[in-house]
């Protein structure tokens, strides 16, 4: 992943994945690691509409808001991904779909966010360690 989406996708971390109360807040660092292996194991047409999606993800704030996704005040990012996600034009509210993919994903997969939501995490690391696997 080059260092331009690497930047994007710290600075849009914290926009796509919003403090929850007794929740830890977003790991910058954590979520660029997953979505650069995520990225990296799925498939080359995703891996393209993604990195297009960030591109039109800063076009169109540009366009309707005048200023970078990255520059708006957080309320007002928020109130732009939220518009997007809610837009009846159905190309619009996949690009935040998209992008949060390999996002929430990442932030969802840690131990310290799965815990408090009530995961017991190591019965499922068991149970997953002794279902064997055939094709």
């Amino acid at each position: 992943m080059r260092n331009y989406f690497v930047e994007r996708l710290r600075r849009l971390a914290p926009i796509f994945i919003e403090p929850v109360e007794d929740l830890p807040p977003a790991d910058p660092e954590q979520v660029v690691e997953f979505s650069r292996e995520f990225l990296r194991a799925g498939t080359p047409a995703f891996r393209v509409i993604f990195y297009a999606m960030i591109f039109v993800l800063q076009a169109i704030c540009l366009l309707v808001r005048g200023k970078s996704v990255y520059s708006l005040p957080p309320e007002e990012a928020d109130e732009f991904i939220q518009s997007l996600y809610n837009h009846r034009f159905t190309a619009l509210s996949t690009i935040p779909t998209i992008l949060g993919t390999p996002m929430y994903m990442a932030h969802y997969n840690r131990d310290d966010i799965q815990e408090p939501l009530g995961f017991d995490i190591a019965a499922m690391r068991e149970e997953a360690a002794a279902r064997e696997v055939q094709r």
